[in-house]
């Protein structure tokens, strides 16, 4: 060995992490399937339609970014090993898909409810109202830790409340965490108590704002319940609405506590998510460099969802 001769940088790729990236997004035989063809021309139907009917206007810049990231995402999540491929690492790929499956389903679920709550809530003067206001709350001051804990007892089969009114009322108690059909189930169900009473908040805020001018006037002119909601409410709350879909997904994209705890990414990794991988990756396994790489991979993905919402809102203040 030479005494100048140092190679500890290795050559310009390996140094760059270029090898990271190949091992988490490369595979061999990669296909694009007939199937997700279908599946993107449905979604790509379907967004064209709702748009259409959503606002008969020339389309805003936010608009078409947010198509155009939802033709991206259809497009990249339809690309997928053919006969005798395989992904480099399977894993990352189960637990990306398995997030995207958690995000796209809980965060519809918990916007609704807490607008819900915030509807139903929103009268001051109605006795009792603090009190519920107060006891959908309390959930979210919880650690994740002590709220996931709650619900894992719950849903036990053999112990858990829900165990024993499935044996009162003669059935076989569902084993909910160990179970792949319902694991995932039961993580969206715990984290939709735990973080539905903060959003109520801030749809509870946003309704606060809205002039009460506007529903008087429209009361007036015959406007029924649902029009003076779709008219007056809705638009009211577009800058709420924005915030607390923006906020929860980047909150669901970031999930750790909840499938730590309550099933460890099993059974079977059907609940293992990306954030977990990262973490056993760099902690466990101690390869810092690939879960830096995934790292930076989810903070783009953060940055792409953060730019949709600045167009969006910027669109909305430009009108």
């Amino acid at each position: 060995m030479s005494l100048f001769d140092w190679p500890l940088l290795g050559n310009a790729p390996q140094w760059l992490g270029i090898d990271n990236y190949l091992r988490m997004l490369g595979g061999e035989h990669i296909v694009w399937s007939i199937t997700a063809q279908w599946q993107a021309r449905l979604v790509l139907l379907a967004f064209a339609v709702f748009w259409g009917w959503r606002s008969r206007r020339e389309y805003n810049v936010g608009d078409i970014t947010l198509i155009v990231g939802v033709v991206l995402v259809v497009l990249l999540m339809g690309f997928h090993p053919g006969e005798g491929g395989s992904w480099n690492d399977p894993r990352f790929w189960n637990a990306f898909r398995n997030t995207v499956v958690f995000t796209v389903v809980s965060t519809p679920i918990i916007a609704t409810l807490g607008l819900i709550f915030a509807l139903l809530l929103n009268k001051p003067k109605r006795r009792m109202t603090g009190l519920y206001r107060a006891a959908l709350f309390v959930p979210y001051i919880l650690p994740v830790s002590v709220a996931t804990l709650i619900w894992g007892y719950l849903l036990n089969p053999s112990r858990g409340l829900i165990g024993k009114l499935t044996e009162i009322v003669g059935q076989t108690p569902i084993a909910w965490l160990s179970d792949p059909r319902f694991a995932m189930g039961a993580i969206i169900l715990t984290t939709v108590w735990w973080t539905v009473g903060f959003n109520m908040i801030l749809f509870g805020a946003g309704l606060q704002d809205i002039d009460p001018a506007l529903y008087e006037a429209a009361e007036i002119d015959g406007a029924g319940r649902w029009m003076r909601f779709r008219y007056i409410t809705l638009p009211g709350l577009s800058h709420v609405t924005l915030l607390v879909m923006v906020t929860q997904i980047i909150a669901s994209f970031q999930i750790f506590g909840q499938v730590n705890i309550m099933t460890g990414g099993g059974p079977g990794n059907t609940t293992d998510v990306i954030v977990r991988y990262i973490y056993q990756t760099g902690f466990r396994d101690m390869e810092l460099g690939y879960a830096s790489a995934m790292s930076l991979f989810l903070f783009v993905v953060m940055v792409l969802v953060s730019f949709i919402q600045f167009l969006m809102s910027r669109e909305r203040k430009l009108r």
